[in-house]
């Protein structure tokens, strides 16, 4: 903490000087937390104004300024009323003496304070006149006067401000009484031969349009702002690049407002239709003039400069395109015809992905794919609705002679169909790999999952079959034009020609028909992929081959001799790369292999198969020369699978630890579809997989169990994360597995021991009976498996790494998929994995892990009656120690552990409720308190109402602190979804209302012995709320002597008003309505206007945030709400006059 008795100009300026000129770290980081702590001292008003006014250095200025706005920003409500006036006469002065070579950070904070202090101030009247008449007098002051007009709309809307709805309305209604004001101004300003000027004037009228939401189509001054704006746009190479950018951006914004405004006859709109449409020139004359610069010294220059003008160019082609995205759908006319829906506004993206190189590039091709997947998403939504209307009018149809029926309701979408086959085919362009390694282009990597995304919406408007056709034609043209010019030409040239259309390829061969009925697909393997990858070929080829085959699997395991090939091929890929040292590979070869790994994954996964198996169970393999039987790939391929993949998985240390759970995965998958009654739609007699099942599953685990005990036994060292060394990789592999096996027991038909007793099987057929004992058999050695084989080690790992929080998270993982797998039938091995819970917990660090695997323990055990009161037991070993860590302080600081004990707690009160809260050994007023304290950590949590922008060394923590906010959010939420069960639970079971609980304490009796422990438990959550004290202080004073149900109320209001987000309402919105319909009307109705009582009203600046009609509506809202999504809406109308 700041001394604040020594606080002076003088220690500041030491602080900065230490801060920004001491070369000694640790000195550094003090001066930082010191400063930090004295930006929030009340004596920060005053210093900061002294700095400015000293004017000492640049580094000094900065931080007054910083300070001062930071202040005005977060802490605006210390400073009294009365120095309001000072303040802001003040901040004018310093911005007043602002010169032209002033600091640009410097004048923005300043510009900035202003701008923050007009927001809040309610007190100055006519503040954009008053701002306007001081600071217009010199050329420069005018200028900083342009910046602060644009940050006072921006800042209106900044959540760190909370002004409050009520406020915003105010600014609002200033705003429009001085808009054409401003414009007039502005409209002055324009004139000016200055361009810098001409970029702030341009930059204001963007943030005016896009955040006051007061401008209109009428307040557009075409002449001169728009004309003037449309004349730079014309001249890219005499433009600076800071006006250029600026004119785009207003006219970015009037787009926005015509598309809100949803109006067809917008004059405006047809009237920027018309000029964007002449910008098409623009681009075209850029490329040409690159094009003949090309081997000169200016092309380089020239480049860059006609890089970012197409940029911003391409900017408003596409929000153009997706301002007119309606009428393009619905009423699309010819290139030319003038109207909203004309085709030329596609012509203008083409445009842009046509360009040929240099300029054009993936950069400017990125920029169209917001306004292509709308369109694209759009048309598919208008031919759906066609198709619908056209059945409804078909009944109709048929008596009536309509030429205007179903094709005239089907063609605007056709008309969209040719540009979008030429985006297909500008893509491709931009795909191919100009490098050996695609490992170091992360930038064409992004590119291609950007491709992808967007070619799942063409391929909805297009046809995933006309895409792969024109494709196909592309590839087979790629092999004559290769064969011709070279006849020896190797497959592989051919294929390294053919590489982009083979990734295009990969994003439509999910959606084809997995039965090939024209042999194209068969013909692209069998004659261009699987010879181009066997031999020497280059990694990022074999990368690429890989990604097809992973989107062909259904369509492989339909054809089955070619799959023998791919699958064989694709573990040679990863055979070769064995026992290669990471220094050793070749570029892209460590992504080729993970893509091997993945292929093989995929294709696993894809189980169909016929019912073929030899007499000792075993399944049989087909003649190579037939395709019928079919079999998987898990029972053709096994051997290979464990011996030559997984068990090579060690002597590959480099590999992608996601691609290779990516194959275990798969193994999981196709095993467990292997032990069900079917695959691939045919009916098969699944005894013999269920019978390979329990020895396959110990085959592919073995490798990782055999690993991690050979780390424990040499005591390895774990060196660096994601390395061989670590025991998470292995128990990763596991986890992969187990939770694929999630369905096991529904895949066995749930078999236990009365589904196949005796006297049932005397009443059932014989086939039956095998089937339900097939079941029970393999259940019975996978369970003896887990136990004797899997379990051992698990136990091993808990008690070797018991104080290595990482590992200690993926085995409880590991634990939880088996235990989901498994469920009850793990009954046995519950008492000793209780046992390691507790041990591991209490001696090994309290990982918030351990809470979430007893809360699945719960969910899986807590039916069975003998198990509720271990279970509870568990509970009570780990809660002492966990609300200890999180009291105080704690709180904050461990979100994780705060979410996972309630996601306990509410696990125990859906299947453990009477023995829960009847225990004896739980603090039930302690948990509940703290309950409540946990649904304002999105109000007091690391990061809560900061403005991360304005603090010294602020980009350090940015990362950090979003990620807390964010596990805050999860730990109020998990709180309230423990308050949701609990009020149901004793609205359910108690005997007594809260008001009869109420009205016999005060008459000073006894209250009645309840019938049932349930009923004890009910009545000792309504004590709670209607007669308990806080057991830990509480941030209101008047609310020390308050009731729990009275602070949960206050708790929630709090949290939704003041850091709550919106996406948690639900939650809030029901423990509100559930505590409404248990509790008394007259007590509940108290609780809401004491806890709407505590929020604040009216600052002490006297700003009101709430009137009493609103705050009356709101209470009246949620008193006569029947359900809780009325309450929802409720608490986000009020919330918003206070943020």
């Amino acid at each position: 903490m700041v001394d604040e008795s020594s606080l002076s100009v003088e220690s500041v300026l030491s602080a900065i000087d230490a801060l920004y000129m001491n070369p000694d770290t640790s000195i550094k980081e003090q001066a930082s937390k010191w400063l930090c702590e004295f930006q929030k001292s009340v004596y920060a008003w005053q210093i900061s104004d002294q700095l400015l006014y000293m004017n000492r250095d640049l580094n000094s200025c900065y931080f007054g300024a910083q300070t001062i706005r930071k202040k005005i920003q977060c802490h605006f409500t210390e400073l009294p009323a009365e120095s309001h006036d000072g303040l802001k006469n003040s901040l004018l002065q310093h911005v007043k003496e602002l010169r032209e070579d002033t600091s640009l950070p410097i004048a923005n904070q300043l510009c900035l304070a202003v701008a923050d202090l007009f927001c809040h101030m309610v007190q100055w009247k006519d503040g954009i006149r008053d701002i306007v008449s001081r600071l217009a007098e010199t050329n420069v002051s005018c200028s900083y006067l342009i910046d602060i007009l644009k940050f006072i709309p921006e800042e209106m809307n900044s959540r760190t401000l909370r002004l409050g709805m009520n406020r915003r309305h105010a600014l609002m209604s200033q705003f429009e009484g001085n808009k054409q004001f401003v414009m007039e101004f502005l409209s002055h300003k324009a004139k000016s031969e200055e361009m810098v000027i001409l970029a702030k004037v341009y930059n204001c009228l963007a943030s005016w349009w896009d955040n006051t939401g007061v401008m209109v189509e009428q307040d557009v001054p075409i002449n001169p702002l728009l004309n003037t704006a449309f004349a730079i746009l014309r001249n890219p190479s005499t433009t600076p690049e800071s006006t250029f950018d600026a004119a785009s951006q207003w006219v970015l914004a009037l787009l926005y407002q015509c598309k809100q405004l949803s109006n067809s006859n917008s004059e405006l709109l047809r009237w920027l239709q018309e000029n964007i449409y002449n910008l098409v020139s623009v681009i075209q004359e850029c490329s040409n003039s690159i094009t003949s610069a090309l081997g000169t010294i200016q092309q380089q220059e020239q480049l860059e400069i006609y890089k970012d003008r197409c940029t911003c160019l391409t900017h408003i082609f596409s929000s153009l395109a997706r301002t007119l995205r309606p009428p393009l759908v619905d009423q699309p006319t010819s290139p030319g015809s003038g109207g909203l829906g004309d085709l030329r506004t596609m012509e203008c993206i083409l445009v842009v992905l046509e360009i040929p190189p240099p300029l054009g590039s993936r950069e400017l091709a990125s920029i169209t794919f917001h306004a292509l997947h709308s369109l694209a998403d759009d048309a598919i939504r208008h031919r759906s609705l066609s198709a619908s209307v056209s059945m409804n009018q078909g009944c109709l149809e048929s008596s009536v002679n309509n030429s205007n029926g179903p094709s005239g309701l089907t063609r605007p979408v056709t008309a969209l169909i040719p540009y979008f086959t030429r985006v297909v085919v500008a893509l491709t362009n931009y795909c191919p790999s100009n490098t050996a390694d695609l490992e170091s282009t992360d930038e064409l990597r992004d590119f291609r999952e950007d491709v992808h995304d967007l070619m799942q919406d063409i391929l909805g408007l297009v046809g995933a079959e006309a895409i792969f056709i024109e494709l196909y034609n592309y590839v087979q043209k790629l092999q004559m034009l290769a064969m011709s010019a070279n006849a020896q030409a190797s497959a592989c040239e051919v294929l390294r020609e053919s590489e982009a259309c083979l990734f295009m390829l990969t994003t439509v061969a999910k959606r084809l028909s997995p039965h090939d009925p024209e042999g194209h697909i068969s013909n692209l393997i069998s004659k261009l992929v699987l010879p181009g990858l066997t031999g020497p070929c280059p990694p990022p080829l074999q990368e690429v081959g890989c990604m097809l085959y992973m989107e062909l699997a259904h369509w492989a395991a339909c054809h089955p001799q070619l799959r023998r090939q791919i699958v064989n091929q694709l573990i040679e890929i990863i055979e070769k790369a064995a026992d290669v040292e990471s220094h050793c590979l070749q570029p892209g070869q460590k992504l080729a292999v993970g893509a091997a790994l993945s292929a093989l994954g995929s294709l696993c996964a894809v189980y169909r198969a016929t019912p073929t198996s030899t007499p000792n169970g075993d399944v049989s393999t087909p003649p190579n020369n037939s395709d019928s039987p079919r079999l998987a790939l898990i029972d053709e391929h096994w051997q290979d699978l464990v011996n030559r993949v997984s068990y090579n998985l060690p002597r590959l240390s480099w590999v992608p630890i996601h691609d290779a759970t990516h194959f275990f995965s798969g193994i999981g998958r196709g095993l467990i579809c292997s032990v069900g009654a079917g695959g691939g739609g045919v009916e098969l007699d699944p005894r013999p997989s269920r019978q390979a099942f329990p020895m396959r599953v110990a085959q592919i685990c073995s490798v990782s169990l055999e690993c991690l005990t050979k780390l424990m036994d040499g005591n390895v060292p774990i060196e660096g994360s994601d390395t061989l060394s670590d025991p998470r990789v292995w128990l990763d592999y596991l986890a992969a597995l187990f939770r694929t096996f999630n369905c096991l027991l529904r895949r066995l038909g749930n078999p236990s021991s009365n589904q196949w007793d005796a006297r049932e099987r005397s009443t059932i057929d014989r086939t039956t009976s095998e089937m339900v004992l097939s079941a029970h058999n393999c259940l019975a050695e996978c369970l003896q498996l887990v136990r004797e084989v899997i379990w051992p080690v698990v136990t091993r790992v808990l008690t070797h790494y018991a104080s290595r929080m990482r590992p200690m998270e993926h085995v409880c993982r590991l634990i939880r998929f088996i235990v989901r797998c498994f469920s009850v039938h793990l009954r046995d091995l519950l008492p000793e994995l209780a046992d390691k819970i507790v041990l591991s917990y209490t001696t090994g660090g309290q990982h918030s892990s351990f809470l979430y695997l007893t809360s699945v323990l719960v969910d899986e055990f807590g039916e069975q009656l003998d198990c509720r009161v271990g279970l509870v037991n568990v509970y009570e070993a780990l809660s002492a120690p966990t609300l200890k860590s999180i009291s105080g302080s704690g709180l904050i600081q461990q979100p994780h552990t705060v979410e996972d004990l309630f996601r306990l707690c509410t696990r125990l009160v859906q299947h453990c409720a009477a023995v829960f809260l009847t225990s004896s050994r739980i603090n039930l007023n302690e948990l509940c308190d703290t309950a409540v304290s946990s649904l304002n950590l999105c109000c007091t949590g690391p990061g809560a109402g900061s403005s991360g922008d304005d603090t010294p060394d602020s980009n350090a923590n940015n990362n950090d602190e979003s990620s807390s906010s964010s596990a805050s959010t999860s730990a109020s939420a998990a709180a309230a979804r423990f308050f949701i069960e609990l009020i149901i639970f004793t609205n359910e079971a108690c005997e007594e209302t809260p008001m009869q609980v109420v009205q016999t304490l005060d008459s000073g009796r006894q209250l009645s012995t309840p019938s049932c422990q349930s009923a004890l438990a009910a009545q000792n959550v309504i004590m709670w709320l209607t007669c308990s004290r806080p057991t830990q202080p509480t941030d209101s004073s008047n609310l020390d002597n308050s009731c729990g149900g009275q602070r949960l109320v206050s708790a929630l209001l709090q949290a939704c008003c003041l850091g709550q987000m919106d996406e948690r309402f639900p939650e809030m919105a029901d423990i509100l309505y559930h505590l409404k319909v248990m509790i008394h009307h007259g007590m509940f109705l108290n609780w809401l206007k004491n806890g709407v009582a505590n929020l604040s009203i009216v600052r002490t600046d006297g700003l009101v945030q709430a009137t009493q009609d609103q705050i009356t509506d709101f209470q009246d809202v949620v008193m006569n709400s029947s359900r809780s999504s009325t309450i929802v809406h409720a608490l986000d109308s009020f919330a918003r006059l206070f943020r």
